[in-house]
Formats: structure tokens, C-alpha cells, sequence
């Protein structure tokens, strides 16, 4: 497509409070821009317009907006880019988008603030610069999920079909992204029951953190899994893995696995079955004070886990090379250590 600029969008439901990427078509000029348009101003531009009088509603068939949600994940092709900075001097209009307590509009819920967005990168676009925008779509359990509602406020999302945007959702997401990652490798992950916390309904297991050392992209998943039929997780199960020398064969985890292994350490997981009590969600008593407590709605009781640690074997000194990189220590050794885990 050769495009400047591309986002990264979800389906998005009508209102939600996440922008919209539409065409826009100057009614003097006849020029087309793609761009972003803030959630407070696509609905009253919308009925503005004889195709869309009715405003920002979900389409009958698909159940979503026909604008796609932007998510400011965005890709730039440089080369472009600088020359528009350059152009511009980096100049951006700017926004502003007020929150209020009441439908009068007349307290603020917060303070309010200019803003330069990013995604307003097209307004400074001319002339055949302005085609070269575009977008591409995933759902959005993949790729977001805001955490910036109070459970109040995630409740009444939520009963109107929205996504709520509180923690228990932003946690379950995280957990339910790893589970589609994973089946779509192949591998035999089972799907826990729908729960309640202060209100949000979540499915919060099994609970899978892959952290990014281990695997960073979907595309590494199968190298991370070479035998994936060979992995199987139960409803109830939680699984922790850290580590890039670590790989998993064949694995069934009915309770909790937690695998770390040191950078420089290697660690293959073959043929090891896990039972345990695991580690459980339960919901907070509603006397608990504890501030993340009363945001998540529930606890993590951590009852039996399985630990394997690979740590890292340091030589002597003499054969030790600490260097500082990026404000980070790395100890870097001539031998590594491989483990196998049965």
C-alpha cells in the first residue's frame, strides 16, 4: 500500500470511548483523509451528514460501528515522516477533550488539558501525502485493553455492551490473549468459567504469563512450542515462564507451573505432568482496604505451585564480563548450562 502512516484499529462499539478512524472528504476541495476522529466529536460530526443523521450506531448486521477504534498503535515509514517534520517543524494542532459530571456539561469530572495527539499526524499531510493512510483491524481481545475506568464506571459500561476498561478486565484480557495465542499454535488449552468481581464479569483463567524474554511476538510461538498437541492446560491452571533458552514440548498442567530460568540458561520441558492445588481468584471480602484489592475485586491465593529455577552458574571473576548497556547490568558468561525438564 505504500502508506505514511498505518494504525492499528479494533471493532468498536457505538459511543465506546475509544476514536474512530473514518474517511473524511473536504466538501470544497474534494481531498480524502483518513484519520482518527475523537470519540466527543464523531458522533455530533456524523449527524452533521445526510448518510449518517442518526449519528455514531452499530450497524444492524455486524453489531459494531462501521468506524473502526484506534488504538494508537501506529507505524510510520521514516523517510516520509522526517520529511513532514521537517516541513512542519513538528507543529500539531491542537484538542481538547473535557470530561463532565453532569449531562448539562457544566462540572468538570476532572481536570481538563490541551492535547498534540499523534494520531492527528494526517492533518499536516498535503496534497497526494494524504492517500497514503491507512489501517489495519484485529480483535480486540488481542491487542487492547484499556485500564482506565473506575469499577462504578466499568459496571455501567459493561451493562450497556461495552468493554468496562477496569482491572479485572485489563488482567482477564491479558490472561485470555496468551489462550488464543496459544490454541492457534496447536496447542490443548481449556477455557475456565465465566466469574463476578465487584460487579465485572471476567473470565480470568487459566492464567497464562509468558513474559517477554521468553516470547515477545505470536511468531515465536512456535519455536517456543515445536510440538504444541503436545501441550495441554486445564481450566483451573496457572503457568508462568520466563526465560529465552526455554522451551516447552510436551507439557499437562492441571494446577500451577512457574518456570525461570535465567538469561544465558537453557531449559526444555518435556514429558512433565503438574497437579497441584494451584494457585485460586478469590473474591475480596468487601471490608478489604487494600486499594489494588478493591480495583481487581478479588485475591490470588496462592495455594501449591510447581517452581523450576534455572539460575544462572557465574565463573570466576576473571571470566566475568559486566558491561552496562542502556542503564542495564548484564553479566555475560563464556558457558552456559542446559536443563531438561522431565
Amino acid at each position: 500500500k505504500d502508506f505514511i502512516m498505518n494504525s492499528l484499529a479494533i471493532p468498536r462499539k457505538a459511543k465506546q470511548a475509544v476514536g474512530g478512524i473514518a474517511k473524511l472528504t473536504n466538501s470544497k476541495t474534494k481531498q480524502e483523509r483518513t484519520i482518527n476522529v475523537e470519540y466527543n466529536q464523531l458522533d455530533p460530526m456524523l449527524r452533521g451528514t445526510e448518510e449518517f443523521k442518526d449519528g455514531d450506531i452499530n450497524d444492524e448486521e455486524t453489531g459494531y460501528s462501521p468506524f473502526p477504534g484506534n488504538i494508537n498503535q501506529l507505524l510510520f515509514r521514516t523517510k516520509e515522516y522526517n520529511k513532514v517534520l521537517e516541513r512542519t517543524k513538528g507543529v500539531m494542532p491542537d484538542f481538547v477533550n473535557p470530561k463532565y459530571k453532569d449531562d448539562a456539561k457544566t462540572i468538570f469530572k476532572k481536570p481538563t488539558r490541551l492535547e498534540c495527539m499523534m494520531q492527528d499526524f494526517p492533518t499536516v499531510l498535503e496534497d497526494e501525502e494524504t492517500k497514503k493512510v491507512g489501517f489495519t483491524q484485529l480483535a480486540a481481545e488481542l491487542c487492547f485493553s484499556p485500564v482506565k475506568n473506575s469499577v462504578e464506571d466499568g459496571k455501567k459500561l459493561q451493562e450497556k455492551g461495552v468493554h468496562p476498561g477496569c482491572a479485572a478486565s485489563g488482567e482477564a484480557d491479558q490472561y485470555n490473549a496468551q489462550r488464543q495465542f496459544l490454541r492457534a499454535v496447536g496447542c490443548q488449552v481449556e477455557e475456565g468459567e465465566e466469574v463476578e468481581y465487584n460487579g465485572i464479569k471476567v473470565t480470568p483463567g487459566p492464567a497464562i504469563v509468558l513474559k517477554p524474554d521468553f516470547a515477545c511476538c505470536p511468531g515465536e510461538y512456535n519455536i517456543k512450542f515445536p510440538t504444541p498437541e503436545k501441550v495441554k492446560i486445564s481450566a483451573r491452571s496457572t503457568l508462568v515462564v520466563r526465560g529465552p533458552g526455554v522451551t516447552i514440548e510436551s507439557l499437562d498442567l492441571d494446577g500451577t507451573l512457574v518456570v525461570d530460568v535465567d538469561r544465558g540458561e537453557e531449559a526444555v520441558v518435556r514429558d512433565l505432568v503438574v497437579k497441584n492445588e494451584g494457585w485460586n481468584f478469590v473474591k475480596a471480602d468487601e471490608d478489604n482496604e487494600d486499594e489494588v484489592t478493591q480495583m481487581r475485586g478479588y485475591t490470588i491465593v496462592r495455594k501449591e505451585a510447581k517452581t523450576v529455577e534455572v539460575s544462572a552458574q557465574p565463573l570466576a571473576r576473571a571470566r566475568q564480563m559486566l558491561e552496562s548497556k542502556d542503564s542495564e547490568w548484564i553479566i555475560e558468561t563464556e558457558e552456559t548450562q542446559a536443563c531438561v525438564i522431565l
